[in-house]
């Protein structure tokens, strides 16, 4: 393996600042007999630079890994004040897309890995790296050991998801069971990976709802039965329903295993006034669920109202949300899959076309209308990025996934939480 970037002692690495007032100061140095570059802010706030070295002979779709790391001295927000982007350019010089090194690694003697392995966008030549450190009074970045390495494609990583519509209900929880079982023959004929069910199908229409008068532990009926046809098809199933543990009653999310095993489960955090009059107790957690598919996450309902919660789940990592809720929530699902870049999927149960699912731009991809009982499925590539040009970037195209999560300003946010 051949490694295409040039070493920190190497003049092929200049400066650059958008302004001679705004550089930091810039230093070639030697730690531990390697070359090291450094920037420092000299205790003004508005410093902003860059080291750039342009790589040439890049093949546009080829798969390379890169990495450097870096070690931090009063730095207030990492990935905020000092970053790595990569800027694709052709063979003409025209700017093709601008992408963050956005996985880190913690390691000893407090270095931080930044690394990314990606495909060069199509008709890529060039690549400029770009180490950058800004707005940060006292700070100082260190960066040490810089990678750029050609590697095997990683392929794609489609998944056949199915969103599902029940909205008819005799009040007889068995009846719910036997609507769940034709969805979930159907889901499996036509080679579901995962199904998701809507909010509480399972108790809908029936009397008796609320502290104790139902709700079911884990195992219990419903599980049982959800994991026979997890088991008999090998997929995932997603639903939620009222739990009982102990003397607690919530609103879960379960998810089901290839397997059948109950592989995890979130408990709503967001309660509306109306389910805690019957004496739901809301969820505290926020879990991501690594599974053969992807990372998963998930909502119900009530919490696709509220933007912290996809937030949060993207941010640990989740590459596609399921929201089982008995609503519609159009807008508000058009908007998370916006706001954090991912694969949204709805299973609703009342209004015009509750259930969908929706990619990374908010474009609706596959929807039931809410006169048909069944299931509508959607293959879909969770490799696949999706670029929106001058999204953050310049005259060039950006990919929201990653700018939303690298672009954020939690240290300015302290008046979500007073």
């Amino acid at each position: 393996m051949v490694n295409r970037i040039q070493m920190f002692d190497s003049t092929d690495w200049i400066s650059w600042s958008p302004h001679e007032a705004l550089a930091p100061e810039f230093i070639r140095d030697v730690w531990d007999e390697e070359p090291v570059l450094v920037m420092h802010a000299n205790g003004t706030l508005e410093k902003y630079g860059k080291w750039i070295s342009k790589i040439t002979g890049i093949n546009g779709r080829k798969t390379y890994e890169i990495s450097v790391q870096y070690r931090g001295t009063d730095i207030e927000v990492n990935g905020l004040n000092c970053y790595v982007m990569l800027t694709w350019s052709d063979s003409d010089g025209v700017l093709l897309t601008r992408d963050y090194l956005d996985q880190t690694r913690e390691l000893d003697d407090q270095w931080v890995n930044l690394h990314r392995t990606m495909a060069a966008p199509e008709g890529a030549t060039a690549v400029e790296v770009e180490l950058a450190f800004r707005w940060s009074t006292r700070g100082r970045i260190v960066w040490r050991r810089p990678s750029f390495i050609e590697k095997q494609s990683e392929g794609s990583r489609k998944i056949r998801v199915a969103t599902t519509l029940i909205n008819k209900f005799s009040g007889n929880r068995q009846d719910n069971l036997a609507a769940m079982g034709t969805i979930l023959d159907q889901a499996g004929v036509e080679r579901a990976d995962v199904v998701c069910l809507s909010e509480c199908v399972y108790e809908q229409g029936c009397e008796g709802r609320g502290y104790g008068l139902f709700g079911e532990s884990i195992p219990g009926t419903l599980t049982n039965f959800l994991s026979d046809y997890a088991r008999k098809y090998e997929y995932y199933i997603i639903t939620s329903f009222f739990e009982m543990d102990g003397d607690v009653l919530y609103n879960t999310a379960l998810l089901i295993d290839r397997a059948g095993h109950v592989a995890g489960k979130y408990r709503k955090t967001h309660v509306p006034l109306d389910e805690a009059e019957i004496g739901v107790t809301p969820g505290r957690e926020y879990p991501v669920f690594d599974t053969d598919l992807g990372r998963i996450g998930m909502m119900i309902c009530w919490d696709c109202y509220f933007p912290e919660v996809a937030r949060i789940l993207t941010l640990k990592g989740a590459e596609i949300l399921f929201v089982p809720t008995q609503g519609n929530t159009l807008i508000q699902s058009l908007a998370r899959a916006i706001d954090c870049g991912v694969h949204v999927v709805i299973a609703g149960m009342w209004g015009e076309n509750p259930s969908r699912i929706i990619d990374p731009q908010g474009q609706i991809i596959a929807e039931i209308s809410d006169q048909t009982q069944g299931i509508v499925m959607s293959e879909i590539d969770l490799a696949e990025s999706y670029y929106q040009p001058w999204l953050s970037v310049g005259n060039a195209s950006g990919e929201a996934r990653v700018l939303f999560r690298q672009e954020r300003r939690p240290d300015s946010y302290k008046y979500l939480f007073d």
